[in-house]
């Protein structure tokens, strides 16, 4: 048994500070001859700062890793772990094992998911993630906004589009993620310049739209908001709209 195969097998014990030790350990060699056995036990693991090392000493290897969380996706274990994983290497090529798990019914499976699509900016990501505007448990509608806001300018239009949609909640939930995107506080500073001008084309968006859920949408970021640049972007359209 090698070292790093001594290192896994540590990760059984039933100690937890001790599979902490290990998987820092780990995280630090070429753990590519274990890899699956290195996703298994990640995917496993109870104890939440464990796990995360794992999940870092999986990662530090994209190019072993991709293929063997991939394949976890079929097996028998917590699924959350391992589309965390998937959404840190970014890997594109894993981008079509993942949609599936987009429509899991675990809300918490789900946001994983979709934040990992987010993440890749896969061009499935758009098609995959926009049908489940208006999801009604608060979970899963906050998991849906989190995502949308990573893939920032190529969703506004889609978003613009679904504020004439038939259901309210879609369009009330459209409407949120635009305010959220007229914010140009919330880029940084390397994309500032890009960023306002999306921002500006979001503010334009809510400016002009006739659902009066965008009314309601910019009403919410005024109440009951704490960032700042979200909240007098909205007061400010709350009054151009009221202006006409």
């Amino acid at each position: 048994m090698t070292f790093v195969e001594r290192l896994v097998h540590a990760l059984s014990s039933t100690d937890p500070n001790r599979r902490q030790r290990a998987a820092m350990q780990l995280g630090a060699l070429d753990v590519s001859p274990v890899m699956p056995r290195l996703v298994e036990a990640m995917a496993s693991e109870a104890d939440d700062f464990v796990r995360e090392t794992l999940i870092w000493a999986v990662v530090a290897r994209p190019a072993a890793a991709a293929p063997a969380l991939v394949d976890a996706l079929g097996h028998d274990l917590p699924h959350e772990p391992v589309l965390h994983a998937l959404s840190k290497i970014g890997d594109p090529e894993t981008a079509e094992a993942i949609v599936p798990w987009a429509q899991h019914p675990d809300d918490a499976v789900a946001a994983k998911a979709w934040w990992a699509l987010a993440r890749i900016g896969a061009p499935v990501a758009l098609p995959t993630l926009l049908p489940h505007l208006g999801a009604e448990r608060a979970e899963r509608r906050h998991g849906l906004t989190r995502a949308l806001l990573e893939l920032g300018q190529t969703v506004i239009d889609p978003l613009a589009d679904a504020l004439a949609d038939p259901s309210p909640a879609v369009r009330s939930h459209a409407a949120e993620v635009l305010v959220a995107l007229a914010d140009p506080t919330r880029y940084g500073v390397m994309e500032r310049q890009s960023g306002e001008k999306h921002a500006g084309r979001a503010a334009a968006v809510l400016r002009s739209a006739t659902a009066s859920e965008v009314d309601g949408a910019l009403l919410l970021a005024t109440v009951s908001d704490d960032r700042p640049g979200l909240v007098a972007v909205a007061q400010r359209l709350r009054k151009e709209r009221a202006r006409g």
